[in-house]
């Protein structure tokens, strides 16, 4: 969670426009922020207390003259990964729904952007910017005091969780029961990896630079006819990371169809003349076939865990020969060969 402080320079009035690619003009300096050609903007709500409607540069400007000091912090800002497995109109509906979550949780204004991948980043990274008010804001309109519970130096003197640990765990839950409604078998979890008992580094962003090769190998690889292989060692690596994901994904779908079709086939059997004797023995004979299946899949899983262990190492181990052997050139260039090499 960010703050919108004034001392930095920050003018909620100019972030809310950047955000919704609105043209607005901030009535306190007299400045015009004009982003309304800006691209990639999917939807912009703002959500009030009470489910009042107000026009978005009157609200903010509002929300602006309220705060008379030079320091103050008008706004707080949270942005958010959305499921990219979701389809627009349901990243939209689950934005919009946090927003209108935090709006009465708090009793702030809440203005929520959806945005699309940049065109350079990563194409699932769909995100949302929440903007909310620093102040309390009444169903009727009125502005009010500074809401202590989104203050995290409020939250610390006070030993109380901060808002940034509990949003977290919220926008979890909020996100896993989207991803259950739409038949997804994704689920997210704000832990760390230490704190989900997982092994290895964290994935790591490609950057644009890297994207930017990727994608040109990409194109020719479209134009050759022949399937396209990464070709730096972050997306090779990103690619690894992402083939263990599908393995798992796949096996939680499988256990998932398999409880179905199980429940269905004893349904049946229930119904049909078998003995329970019968009956439980065809229950274990299925029992131990998907404990063989799931067996086989955890093994494959783990021997691709190794392989994507080893070559990280090896990849490590070249990497710092490579820092040597610069490292050597430069003492040479700066003091001459070392004698015996």
């Amino acid at each position: 969670m960010k703050p919108m402080a004034r001392s930095s320079g920050r003018s909620v009035i100019g972030s809310v426009a950047y955000r919704s690619a609105e043209k607005l003009t901030n009535e306190r300096d007299g400045i015009t922020h004009d982003y309304s050609r800006r691209d990639g903007v999917e939807s912009a709500t703002l959500v009030l207390p009470g489910e009042r409607e107000e026009a978005r540069g009157e609200f903010w400007n509002r929300v602006e003259a309220h705060h008379k000091r030079g320091d103050a912090v008008p706004g707080r800002e949270i942005q958010v990964a959305l499921p990219a497995e979701l389809d627009r109109e349901a990243r939209r509906a689950l934005a919009v729904e946090y927003a209108r979550d935090l709006s009465t949780r708090y009793g702030v204004g809440v203005d929520v952007a959806v945005h699309r991948p940049h065109g350079e980043g990563d194409e699932r990274n769909h995100h949302a910017h929440i903007v909310m008010t620093a102040c309390r804001v009444e169903p009727d309109g009125t502005l009010g005091r500074k809401v202590v519970e989104l203050d995290p130096i409020h939250c610390k003197r006070h030993e109380q969780p901060t808002p940034a640990e509990y949003e977290r765990s919220r926008w979890e839950n909020l996100t896993n029961q989207a991803l259950e409604h739409a038949q997804r078998p994704e689920r997210v979890d704000h832990r760390s990896r230490e704190a989900q008992g997982l092994e290895g580094p964290a994935q790591e962003k490609m950057g644009p630079a890297v994207t930017a090769i990727e994608r040109r190998a990409e194109r020719e690889a479209r134009a050759e006819g022949r399937e396209y292989e990464p070709v730096t060692d972050r997306a090779r690596e990103r690619s690894r990371l992402m083939e263990l994901r599908d393995v798992a994904v796949h096996q939680a779908q499988r256990a998932k169809e398999w409880l179905v079709e199980y429940g269905q086939r004893i349904a049946r059997l229930a119904q049909s003349p078998f003995s329970k004797e019968a009956l439980a023995a065809v229950g274990t004979q299925e029992i131990e076939r998907q404990s063989q299946e799931r067996a086989q899949a955890q093994a494959r899983f783990q021997l691709q865990q190794e392989q994507a262990q080893r070559e990280a190492v090896q990849r490590e181990q070249l990497r710092q020969r490579q820092v040597e052997r610069d490292q050597q050139r430069q003492i040479d260039r700066d003091h001459g060969p070392s004698l015996g090499r």
